[in-house]
């Protein structure tokens, strides 16, 4: 039987491509994938805002860097699970310096300024480990 690693809205490439366009330092990992909802199949008050198949818009509202992660925070269409710090995008990572994509949830609120609105869109995943 097949886990259900998480739930999120997968961007699509156009939005991807957006991400991208942003200051990534050289040698970082480009990810720029989806935003999670929660972690595992979407339930409860979850399954009733996100459907799976749905096309949903996020707005970038801020862009933050540390020396492991860089993300995007974005207005979520509505709540997102407890267990994740904020709405947000991790855009690359640091490998080298041991950054992995959960590290997004760890840069610290300082290291993030208000970006302009960039509109990204993507469809609601239940995404197979």
């Amino acid at each position: 039987q097949q886990r259900i690693a998480y739930s999120g809205i997968v961007l699509d490439e156009e939005s991807r491509q957006k991400l991208l366009s942003l200051p990534i330092p050289k040698d970082w990992e480009t990810i720029a994938h989806h935003m999670t909802i929660t972690m595992g199949p979407l339930k409860d008050s979850l399954a009733e805002i996100y459907k799976v198949g749905d096309v949903m818009s996020l707005t970038v509202i801020a862009l933050g860097q540390d020396e492991k992660a860089m993300a995007v925070k974005v207005k979520s269409p509505g709540e997102i699970s407890d267990h994740i710090s904020f709405p947000h995008i991790t855009v690359a990572i640091d490998r080298v310096a041991g950054g992995k994509p959960l590290h997004s949830n760890k840069i610290p609120e300082e290291k993030f300024k208000p970006y302009k609105n960039i509109i990204l869109s993507g469809v609601v995943t239940e995404v197979i480990q």
